[in-house]
């Protein structure tokens, strides 16, 4: 049989065949095409521009002297019978077996990394700020809650009274707390003797490869070792043991003299020399020696290694980003879904993008951050740094991520205002204290205390420059205050946040409470 060439043409053809021949699939495909093609032509174009600048404006830092070596801002070498840090109750926290981070003498390392530990593991390092001292609410160190809290695991020894009988009895309490605490005196004087010692270098790994990685763990114990003292501290004034008290706040001020931790072991002792301010338990000598200790801490002056040294640790963190991209797919920017995507979204973005980001970073590290601290007069331009927020799309000026990494270096700095605040304050209270003692009242301004009870230069505001804001609310009393990071006189008013229970530090004064509530 056969068919004719007309009837085999006319055949209808397979439904696959229309669809491939469809003018809409024809026009589809182009459009994949060109969208693919567009997206290659961006991440080559991003590519190119990320590296072209980065190598620019890198360039242009090593011409400064910037150096991203992190090891290289280690401090150097110290000799051991120079090193505070290599006395025995800290050498245990660095004693590694060779090229690892597991302690060779387990027993000693836990002895370390326990010491006075009242509360749950860790519970420091997830704690996103240290305890505001109990100065900030005009209220004295409370030594119930503290005796309470190193009796939680212990039961308290035979003839010791419980924390619920002495509550109402500060006095009682107090010999409570010194009794207990009693148990650290070995550990204790073994400090307040290696503290002798001209130099401080803790033994962590200055060359490690991930060094916002290095574990540093005698912050927590240095600031466990403060609280204690501290809190012996306080006892001792309850009990009218002044120089006892003196001998334990000048230990912790030689302890923070060069710690990373060195601000909140700072707020410890000032809770100590408040409370013996607000009882008049101290005597002009031991105000002078307060105030010296206090002058030689220029907190702001030194914070500009901390700073290099986190520039330096972010830029080795870009660094392990653009060898491994997928490493920002398991980080946690917060709550919401923008939040939530945003680590896919760096993951996606091209090599180039992220050398932007970094140079963003490193721009506004350079430009805003630096230049807002004034090391040769200790003061930091609040203003330099309000302004630089804010400006454009996080986005489209590539700082979706260096904002994020740039808060801890804004921390940094609001950390160091504020401990250089009270600092300066602490300073002045002395120096007004000493002026009561020999006149009966507190002086109407700030000059009179100059030269007799402040023989250095008067501490001014960290945010103005200017003298501090002062007035004698009667001859017993005074107010004393810095206008905060807001640059912004509030009459002596602290903000406090919508909890109602944490100051807000961004806004309102930052206030010394004069006296208790009580």
């Amino acid at each position: 049989m056969q068919f004719s060439t007309r009837q085999a043409k006319s055949k209808p053809a397979s439904p696959l065949r229309r669809v491939f021949r469809s003018p809409a699939l024809s026009w589809g495909l182009a459009g994949v095409s060109a969208i693919v093609l567009l997206v290659a032509l961006l991440y080559a174009e991003e590519n190119w521009r990320g590296q072209r600048a980065w190598t620019a404006y890198h360039r242009l830092l090593l011409a400064k002297g910037v150096d991203f070596n992190w090891g290289a801002l280690a401090p150097p070498p110290v000799a051991e019978r120079d090193n505070f840090a290599a006395t025995p109750f800290f050498a245990a926290l660095f004693d590694y077996a060779p090229g690892t981070h597991t302690p060779r003498n387990m027993a000693a390392y836990n002895r370390t990394a326990g010491f006075a530990q009242t509360g749950e593991p860790y519970l420091e390092q997830r704690r996103a700020n240290d305890p505001m001292p109990a100065m900030f609410y005009r209220r004295r160190t409370d030594l119930s809650e503290g005796l309470e809290s190193f009796r939680k695991t212990k039961e308290p020894p035979p003839g010791q009274p419980r924390s619920s009988e002495t509550s109402s009895d500060r006095t009682a309490t107090a010999a409570a707390v010194c009794q207990t605490l009693a148990k650290y005196n070995s550990v204790l004087d073994e400090l307040r003797l290696a503290s002798r010692r001209p130099e401080a270098r803790f033994n962590f790994s200055y060359d490690e490869e991930n060094t916002w990685r290095t574990p540093q763990p005698h912050l927590p114990v240095l600031k466990r070792v403060s609280a204690v003292l501290a809190l012996r501290a306080s006892a001792e004034l309850a009990l009218r043991n002044a120089p006892a008290a003196t001998d334990d706040v000048r230990l912790i001020f030689a302890l923070a003299d060069s710690q990373w931790a060195r601000y909140a072991m700072l707020a410890s002792a000032r809770q100590v020399v408040w409370e013996g301010l607000a009882d008049h338990r101290w005597s002009d000598e031991q105000l002078a020696q307060f105030q010296a200790r206090l002058q030689q801490l220029a907190l702001v002056s030194a914070i500009q290694k901390p700073l290099r040294s986190e520039q330096a640790s972010i830029n080795k963190l870009f660094g392990d980003l653009h060898r491994k991209p997928v490493t920002v797919k398991s980080w946690r920017f917060g709550s919401g879904v923008g939040n939530m995507a945003l680590p896919y979204f760096l993951w996606l973005m091209p090599g180039g993008w992220m050398l932007q980001e970094q140079v963003s970073y490193d721009q506004f590290f350079e430009d805003k951050l630096l230049s807002a601290v004034d090391t040769e007069t200790g003061r930091i331009h609040a203003g330099l740094i309000h302004d630089s927020h804010h400006v454009g799309s996080a986005l489209w000026n590539h700082r979706l991520l260096s904002d994020v990494l740039l808060q801890s270096v804004e921390s940094l700095l609001t950390g160091a205002a504020l401990a250089q605040t009270g600092r300066n304050q602490a300073i002045l209270a002395c120096a007004l204290e000493r002026y009561r003692l020999a006149n009966g009242r507190f002086p109407e301004n700030l000059d009179s205390l100059s030269p007799q009870f402040i023989t250095a230069e008067t501490p001014s505001d960290v945010i103005t420059g200017k003298s501090m804001k002062y007035r004698r609310t009667d001859e017993n009393r005074f107010q004393l205050y810095s206008v905060g990071w807001n640059e912004k006189d509030d009459g002596g008013k602290v903000a406090m946040n919508p909890d109602g229970k944490t100051p807000n530090v961004s806004e309102g004064d930052w206030v010394w409470p004069a006296y208790p509530e009580d």
